[in-house]
């Protein structure tokens, strides 16, 4: 089983004295989540979830940019592992109930009381330790884990140049990144980073050794836009700064 030392959540709320007062109650509670992100719309909390690790999102319906149900709409779709809960007035409240059949686990009324809070985490806290518990018992064995290995692959070989968020990524796929390397120690001997570094640096020494491009340019093009980072990693897996590398190769 995998084990998870607190789930993280994201709030999005646009009224940001109601936010902050969730985000304390939460903390209060002490059920095992925590609040690592808040945001006031929807459209910034999907930027969000590309970064960061969530695992519940709470959000209002009523929300400028991107509303709540929408945003629900988006989450069951692109991450569906996360859990979301609504947040609404008593006159959006057969409007939050008909979010339940759109991937929503549960609603909370304002003014949010501390019981309803609590129950409502309860549950969220019961599914998400059910998800995590049998994510490591799924059917992905023989050919379908081998396949989504194979998907994971392909995708990190057409963006290695892209800042990946290995996180974000293993959400898409349903899975935890624990599980996700769990799968390519499994099918590919190595982490998915290791396996993304290799190809990072296999694609940096070709353009060192084929067109005349910086060290700093080299970097940026194989997805490091730090040159101190870039320099050593690749001495690291090479045993030679990119310069040395270069330089060896045209002495040849």
């Amino acid at each position: 089983m995998i084990k998870i030392s607190h789930f993280n959540i994201l709030l999005v709320e646009d009224e940001i004295l109601l936010m902050q007062s969730l985000a304390r109650h939460i903390e209060e509670l002490d059920m095992g989540f925590r609040v690592v992100c808040q945001t006031a719309n929807g459209q910034d909390a999907l930027k969000r979830l590309e970064k960061e690790n969530i695992h519940l999102v709470i959000t209002d319906i009523r929300m400028p940019v991107m509303d709540g149900l929408e945003l629900a709409k988006e989450i069951h779709l692109k991450y569906p592992s996360i859990k979301t809960v609504i947040l609404s007035g008593y006159a959006e409240f057969e409007y939050a109930k008909e979010a339940l059949s759109q991937g929503v686990v549960d609603y909370l009324l304002k003014p949010v009381a501390a019981d309803q809070l609590e129950n409502t985490l309860s549950k969220v806290k019961l599914e998400l330790e059910k998800t995590y518990e049998l994510e490591e018992d799924t059917s992905l064995t023989g050919q379908n884990a081998a396949q989504v290995v194979e998907y994971a692959t392909l995708y990190l070989k057409e963006h290695y140049m892209d800042d990946v968020d290995f996180s974000a990524f293993s959400q898409k796929l349903g899975f935890s990144s624990a599980y996700l390397t769990k799968l390519f120690n499994k099918y590919k001997g190595c982490t998915p980073l290791k396996y993304l570094t290799d190809i990072r640096i296999h694609q940096a020494r070709d353009l060192l050794l084929n067109t005349d491009l910086t060290i700093r340019e080299v970097g940026e093009r194989v997805g490091y836009p730090d040159q101190f980072h870039f320099s050593k990693t690749f001495r690291k897996t090479t045993g030679a700064s990119p310069s040395a590398f270069r330089s060896q190769s045209d002495e040849k």
